[in-house]
């Protein structure tokens, strides 16, 4: 398996307590833009965090051995390089229309296994939250501060995402 460059955490930006199952995120993103999908050719999360806690895998790492082309995506607007993403259900508030922070203690304690796991993992790996992309600067997703949560994990300073550094 290649290393990836960045983990990004974002949200499904769904309202509060609605729930969200791995096959609704695999249609959803594969689904046609004529049919109210997204139209990728795979689904834009590698893992989901379900409001008790449960990660779900859906981008599979079959052989960690092997470089597996359907688990990275190569780079995400404005990023060049390869890419894993972890999403957790919510984001939003329960009417869906304000993002907020939905994140339940489960959620809180999966992100950071996950997060703990890749940068022990993978050393280099860049860090941030899917509103630090370039492109995405402008959107409130996933609706806290990763910068500032990463820091209170005790995430070494060298696998915090810098935008300047990195374009």
């Amino acid at each position: 398996m290649q290393n990836p460059d960045y983990l990004i955490i974002t949200s499904t930006q769904t309202g509060a307590g609605k729930p969200v199952t791995k096959a609704v995120i695999i249609e959803q993103h594969t689904q046609s833009v004529a049919l109210g999908g997204h139209g990728f050719n795979r689904p834009g999360y590698d893992y989901l965090v379900q409001p008790d806690g449960t990660l779900e895998t859906i981008i599979q790492e079959e052989n960690p051995n092997e470089v597996d082309l359907w688990g990275f995506s190569d780079g995400v607007n404005g990023l060049n390089g390869k890419t894993k993403i972890l999403a957790f259900v919510g984001g939003m508030d329960k009417k869906g229309t304000k993002p907020k922070d939905t994140r339940s203690e489960e959620q809180k304690e999966t992100l950071a296994s996950v997060v703990q796991f890749y940068v022990k993992r993978f050393p280099k790996i860049q860090v941030l939250g899917w509103d630090q992309v370039p492109a995405k600067k402008d959107q409130h997703n996933p609706a806290f501060d990763v910068p500032a949560w990463l820091q209170e994990l005790g995430i070494p300073s060298e696998n915090l995402f810098k935008a300047s550094e990195n374009n």
